[in-house]
């Protein structure tokens, strides 16, 4: 018997299996997965970006602590993973542009590096980009409704990597220094977690079969609410978490010299893309999205709602062709967009890791050490302002309220 099951094989199961042990915890560890390989989830189907400008100290932090663990991983775990650091360009309106600004000093103040950057200056990054409208037919200004760019702002400790080599990598190395505490289990959905007199006791998978255990973690991402919902757990006891499709698509880049080049660019319309394998990797988050188990990717949402803008800032984005494209899952935490990284408001030995709202692989390595924390000291030291993670905030009435979101 397991003393504890960690339910879900990507990044924030990885990344809490290994702090775990790392930690000191002394027991056995049942890794459930259901597919048939670690990480063919939400962690292969990332965009794969990283940043640490927030608007949140509590966000700073996680994906501050985590960039390091990116940076040093092939050192500290044998593995390589793409760690690209090609820093992020945000590009701003007028009004948001005015808000954004003040946090630039708050940034450099936290060790956070930020560069504001003048919208004649935003070609430096990208080659090619026009801040202003004036190249541009004033109707299809009207019909995109957007407008002069009024400044910018570059993370140079920002950037790119592989969350599926991270994920990987610290299953492997966890099965390879603990070889007799880790169990990993394919093809093993849970159906439902057991639980008796409020206490957490195991699982039962879709096969029938039963798996007993003191702790269980939940890191299962966009099905981690219902896994509760079948496990009995009431509305008001469970997680506003909720699966909502986003869309990649990989294009080719503009024949435009030095575009290889660019940092990860976020413009108009939440537009977001940079260079993957020498193509373009676009993607924007949908708004209107409903809630679903959707992994379908519509040629038409590049056509209709991310190119026209990519086109109205860089001329030659039209000869951007789709080569490929997918569909994934955001775990969406409906009550702030932030993660859930604590134990279960009610039952005892849950412990809750989701949520994380489209920016879960950027805090694995952070939200799995701070995880591991709360399991063995009670509470997460390295990164206390995880505490405003807790699952109790929802039934406090209080929100992280995290302006900075793509």
């Amino acid at each position: 018997m397991p003393d504890a099951i960690i339910i879900g094989g990507g990044i924030i199961g990885g990344a809490s299996l290994y702090y775990l042990l790392e930690d000191g915890y002394d027991g056995k560890v049942l890794v459930l997965e259901k597919r048939d390989a670690l990480a063919q989830d939400a962690t292969s189907l990332s965009a794969g970006g990283f940043r640490n400008l927030w608007s949140t100290r509590v966000n700073m932090k996680l994906t501050t602590w985590s960039i390091e663990r990116f940076k040093n991983f092939q050192d500290e775990i044998g593995v390589a993973i793409g760690y690209e650091p090609i820093g992020y360009l945000f590009t701003y309106y007028s009004e948001p542009w005015k808000k954004v600004r003040e946090f630039i000093p708050v940034w450099n103040e936290n060790g956070v590096r930020a560069e504001e950057v003048k919208p004649e200056d935003i070609e430096r990054f990208v080659p090619g980009f026009r801040p202003g409208l004036d190249h541009l037919d004033p109707d299809i200004v009207e019909f995109l409704g957007i407008e002069e760019i009024a400044g910018a702002v570059f993370g140079p400790d920002c950037g790119a990597f592989n969350p599926t080599s991270v994920a990987t990598g610290y299953f492997e190395r966890s099965k390879e220094r603990y070889p007799e505490k880790v169990e990993i289990r394919l093809k093993s959905e849970v159906e439902k977690i057991v639980i008796e007199n409020g206490r957490a006791k195991g699982i039962v998978l879709t096969s029938g079969e039963k798996i007993e255990s003191e702790m269980v973690i939940l890191a299962a991402g966009a099905y981690s609410r219902d896994i509760l919902v079948r496990s009995g757990i009431p509305d008001e006891e469970n997680i506003p978490v909720y699966p909502v499709r986003r869309m990649l698509f990989i294009v080719n880049p503009p024949p435009i010299d030095g575009f290889m080049n660019i940092p990860m660019t976020i413009i108009d319309n939440g537009v977001y893309f940079r260079p993957e394998a020498g193509n373009l990797l676009v993607g924007r988050a949908n708004p209107d999205e409903p809630v679903g188990y959707n992994y379908d990717a519509d040629k038409n949402y590049y056509l209709d709602e991310m190119n026209p803008y990519m086109q109205a800032r860089i001329p030659g984005m039209e000869y951007c062709r789709i080569q490929s494209m997918w569909g994934g899952l955001y775990a969406v935490n409906m009550w702030d967009h932030n993660a859930i990284i604590s134990p279960h408001i009610s039952i005892e030995n849950l412990f809750i890791v989701t949520g994380f709202s489209g920016h879960g692989a950027m805090e694995a390595p952070a939200a799995g050490k701070s995880i591991a924390e709360i399991i063995l000291k009670g509470e997460p030291e390295t990164i206390p302002e995880v505490k405003e993670l807790s699952m109790s905030r929802i039934k406090e009435g209080k929100r992280v309220k995290e302006t900075i979101v793509i």
